[in-house]
């Protein structure tokens, strides 16, 4: 009877381990914009909002969440892909943040398709005003 409930239990612990869940994860980045006057961004995510804010720095918030895949399946999206990083241009005049990927390929196990939600959180300097959908200009407080 013991083996029974013993190799039972151990049959169920390893069909648990085996399927995945929910993976969450947070990733942090900031910009030093105190030189710029305009701030024009292009990321891709399921949805971006602009919070303003007292620092003097742009902060982004990526939040990743991903569905029916391991934890080393996200963290090598994250660390060797690059597929959620969010990287800056001046050479152009005016600060450009943008997606390191901007095209996501769907990711796929031998399961199946994963589904992906990324949201993206812009904090800027309380300074800026949004311009258009996709450009913050500094106001000029004189």
């Amino acid at each position: 009877m013991t083996k029974k409930i013993f190799f039972s239990a151990f049959f169920s612990f390893c069909l648990a381990t085996l399927s995945f869940s929910q993976l969450e994860k947070t990733i942090h980045q900031t910009f030093d914009v105190s030189q710029s006057n305009a701030i024009s961004f292009d990321l891709v995510s399921d949805s971006t909002v602009i919070v303003p804010w007292a620092g003097n720095n742009v902060l982004t918030e990526t939040k990743i969440e991903l569905y029916d895949a391991s934890p080393s399946i996200l963290k090598h999206f994250i660390e060797k892909d690059q597929r959620y990083a969010i990287q800056a241009d001046s050479t152009s005049g005016v600060f450009r943040l943008s997606s390191v990927k901007m095209k996501r390929e769907p990711i796929r196990t031998k399961n199946g398709e994963c589904y992906e939600n990324v949201q993206i959180r812009l904090f800027v300097p309380d300074d800026f005003e949004l311009q258009g959908k996709n450009k913050l200009v500094r106001v000029d407080e004189n």
